[in-house]
């Protein structure tokens, strides 16, 4: 049981690895039981325990975060186990210290320390990080019968609503679930998460919107899409949704609200005789983003959003496909 419900109804349902576990630990309590030792908690159980390949069949996860942990659960023992799997003394390492136990390695002898396989940190990290991504998707997509969008971040949501609504397009937001990818770095992971066979059997769609600046190519996997909002080339502001918005509206922020836009002004550089012409360039305040924000969804028309249009277009286009 868990949180009173069932968990898991029988062991069938374990894996090879999970069973492996809880045959190994139960065997402990109940050889020590047969000893007629007094047994009131696991710190009463005293031995040396020796297992070959302690690490067999188990998960990465499993033999991490799960077996250091089962081990620390009896003190007064004392294991003696063979293992292949760097992740598993990294895991004994971050359970007990540097001075916790031994690493014995074989044939030599020689004692080693588990931060010399502290490369496989990095990867394991990456490893849950991944699946801690397609995890979470998973379940919002099976929770919810509407296909899902991913956006960079809270303000292209705000944006999106305000558009919706003004643009007279809440009927394309009414037919999705639209998330916040948390920057593009995330929407990337998400991609790479599902870049695979497991795309073929997701049940609904998942469409990834990126911003115009950076410079990913649409693309599909599946039920699973890459979209770069397209680019508007008068708009001085090239990066992030903003660029969406049309000139007019930006020259009307500069003229009242200036400081929710940075300026470069276009200069001219010169190294050994070589001239460089720098364009000018402008740019939202990262600061100010929020409140930039606000004022737009606030007095925005749908002159200002008028950009936004193609967004809806992009989203309506794949969930009829």
């Amino acid at each position: 049981m868990k949180n009173e419900k069932m968990w898991v109804p029988n062991l069938f349902q374990l894996s090879t690895g999970e069973v492996q576990l809880i045959n190994l630990f139960l065997s402990i309590i109940r050889d020590y039981d047969l000893s007629d030792g007094e047994l009131n908690t696991l710190d009463d159980i005293k031995g040396i325990v020796i297992v070959d390949e302690i690490d067999a069949h188990l998960h990465a996860v499993h033999q991490k975060e799960v077996l250091p942990k089962l081990i620390k659960s009896f003190p007064n023992i004392q294991f003696i186990v063979t293992s292949h799997s760097p992740l598993f003394l990294i895991g004994m390492e971050q359970e007990f210290g540097d001075n916790g136990f031994e690493i014995i390695s074989m044939p030599k002898g020689e004692k080693v320390s588990a931060s010399d396989f502290s490369e496989f940190v990095a990867a394991y990290d990456a490893f849950k990080e991944t699946t801690s991504h397609r995890d979470e998707i998973t379940k919002e997509i099976l929770q919810h019968a509407k296909p899902v969008v991913f956006v960079e971040g809270d303000y292209d949501i705000r944006y999106l609503v305000k558009a919706a609504g003004i643009l007279e397009r809440i009927d394309v937001l009414e037919r999705i679930q639209i998330k916040d990818g948390d920057g593009f770095g995330n929407l990337d992971k998400i991609w790479k998460s599902y870049n695979n066979s497991i795309s073929e059997v997701v049940p609904n769609k998942i469409i990834l919107l990126f911003d115009c600046d950076t410079h990913k190519q649409d693309t599909n996997k599946n039920l699973v899409f890459k979209r770069v909002l397209p680019s508007n080339p008068e708009n001085p502001i090239s990066i992030g949704i903003e660029n969406l918005f049309p000139l007019a509206t930006i020259d009307r922020i500069e003229a009242m609200r200036p400081q929710y836009i940075d300026v470069k002004e276009a200069s001219v550089t010169r190294v050994r005789g070589v001239e460089t012409h720098i364009s000018a360039s402008k740019s939202v305040n990262k600061d100010e983003k929020g409140n930039m924000c606000d004022w737009l969804c606030e007095t925005g028309t749908a002159e200002d959003f008028s950009g936004f249009k193609v967004v809806f277009d992009i989203i309506e286009e794949i969930i009829n496909s």
